[in-house]
């Protein structure tokens, strides 16, 4: 073997995705997957990576300090009303009409705003953002899988969270494959009209990649209802039948074709498979508490519904900070101040007035029952698995616990969810989306989170069997092809679950020439 090819085994070896790829090959290989299946498996179909641009408005920059002796003696400059759009930063954002009234006090581009202190003018600007579109598999169906808008996304990462949507959609039973995709960006760096502009840019380079029948994005970090319906809109934008192609995106407003029950989709899933994990031992979530990571969609919505059951929040992790109450967290209230607060612009926990402020590296060792890390990837390492008081790491977020945190948990005796069925809500509601715009249909909540209970809850079952080698038939489920004749993990068991019905159509359909 050349010295090349061991160091390119090396690399591959080393890389976050190949890493992340450990449980489908160790479930591979428990099944004795056909190696042709594998190879099929081990990359994806298509990598996509392109550029968007989109033009800057002008900005209204904080001044630094230092700069500021030489202008104490500009007076305050008038603009009009609702001209400027505030970002995180400081900075205001121009909106497109006039915005700068007829006293105004500018020199070598700084200006005075009143009661804002001083800002410097940075003029609109051309900017270019990388994108992508990973489509990783799609033998049971088009490809699926979300829109993410942040700044720390490459293209292993997307890799990785493709072959997750892979798995999902096979765990959740549903007809679609798996892809993801997105744009390197902070969005809460651009004003709303210049989101806008690179939303519809970035479907634009997108539409001959996607389709209601080929590839269909879906909301993710940093993209919600709103950016889905402008894709919808660039999408259809010009086109004949432009109803018949609704279901390009899924995760819409249910005013243009979104379901009922979708915002809430994964949060409600998630709540789901706790709810059984406590119905296996013969209870209820009621009484028991949880901390939780990430208020975002998932973990507001998941939060709120298993307060409903009964359990009690003590402590929640986000971006702005970590707040604790040993009494409990009134997460309807909690909610409001981070969703319903004008002055709470990062929509951030940070600031809550009735919990106490408390270090990261303390929130994972608070004693609770459940864990729920509804964040980004890569929280739960080994270390943070060594600190867990709990009982159950219910996983809503995408790849939140290592592969050291995995062996960790394991040697400690705390039970997982793993996230490709812990958080398979949301795809299958997007599923069921999918179907209501192909038929012109709209189907109430309660029939959604119907359909949605007993999918979730039926695969969670069929998962438990597996990795108890306790394969049945009964009314609301059937394990018996899936076993593995020896006892496995949960993640693993997920996994197995996912590679025996992928590889039914490969076996059935045989590989095109």
């Amino acid at each position: 073997m050349s010295s090349h090819t061991q160091e390119s085994k090396a690399e591959k070896r080393s890389t976050i995705y190949t890493e992340a790829m450990e449980v489908f090959q160790h479930a591979a290989d428990l099944i004795g997957l056909d190696n042709r299946v594998r190879m099929e498996l081990e990359e994806p179909d298509y990598e996509h990576i392109f550029y968007v641009t989109v033009k800057l408005h002008t900005r209204l920059v904080p001044l630094p300090k230092e700069e500021t002796a030489k202008f104490t003696d500009l007076g305050d400059s008038e603009l009009l009303p609702d001209g400027l759009e505030p970002l995180l930063d400081g900075s205001y954002v121009f909106k497109r009409r006039a915005l700068i009234g007829a006293n105004v006090q500018m020199r070598d581009g700084v200006l005075r705003l009143k009661n804002k202190g001083l800002h410097k003018v940075i003029p609109g600007r051309p900017e270019t953002y990388k994108a992508y579109r990973v489509q990783h598999n799609q033998a049971r169906g088009p490809y699926k899988g979300g829109i993410r808008y942040h700044q720390d996304v490459s293209l292993d990462l997307f890799k990785i969270l493709a072959a997750e949507m892979t798995w999902k959609t096979a765990i959740a039973d549903v007809p679609l494959g798996g892809a993801k995709g997105g744009i390197k960006i902070d969005p809460r760096s651009l004003s709303s009209e210049e989101l806008e502009a690179l939303t519809l840019r970035y479907m634009y380079k997108l539409k001959p990649l996607v389709g209601p029948n080929l590839d269909i994005p879906a909301p993710d970090v940093g993209t919600d209802a709103s950016i889905m319906g402008l894709m919808l809109r660039q999408y259809t934008d010009g086109e004949r039948e432009h109803h018949s192609l609704r279901g390009v995106v899924t995760g819409k407003d249910t005013r243009i074709g979104g379901s009922e029950g979708r915002v809430k989709a994964t949060g409600q899933g998630l709540a789901y498979t706790v709810q059984e994990w406590f119905l296996d031992r013969g209870t209820t979530p009621a009484g028991s508490t949880f901390i939780l990571q990430g208020f975002g969609n998932v973990g507001s919505n998941a939060a709120e519904i298993l307060s409903g059951m009964g359990s009690k929040l003590l402590a929640v992790n986000d971006a702005g900070g970590t707040i604790y109450n040993p009494n409990g967290i009134d997460v309807a209230d909690l909610t409001e101040y981070v969703y319903n607060n004008p002055s709470n612009l990062r929509r951030t926990i940070a600031g809550y007035p009735k919990a106490q402020v408390i270090p990261k590296s303390d929130f994972f060792a608070i004693p609770c029952d459940i864990v729920l890390p509804c964040a980004l990837n890569g929280e739960i390492t080994g270390p943070v698995a060594e600190t867990l008081k709990c009982k159950l790491v219910a996983e809503g977020a995408n790849g939140p616990t290592t592969p050291d945190g995995d062996r960790v948990l394991a040697a400690r005796g705390i039970e997982l969810i793993p996230d490709i069925i812990a958080n398979a809500g949301g795809v299958t509601v997007s599923y069921y989306e999918w179907i209501q715009n192909k038929r012109m249909e709209h189907w109430s909540e309660l029939e959604v989170n119907q359909r949605l209970e007993q999918a979730i809850k039926s695969n969670y079952r069929i998962i438990r069997d597996i990795a108890r080698n306790t394969p049945r038939r009964t009314a609301t489920h059937n394990s018996m092809r899936y076993a593995i004749g020896k006892v496995v993990d949960m993640r693993t068991a997920a996994m197995v679950l996912a590679l025996k019905r992928i590889e039914a159509h490969y076996q059935l359909e045989g590989f095109s020439q």
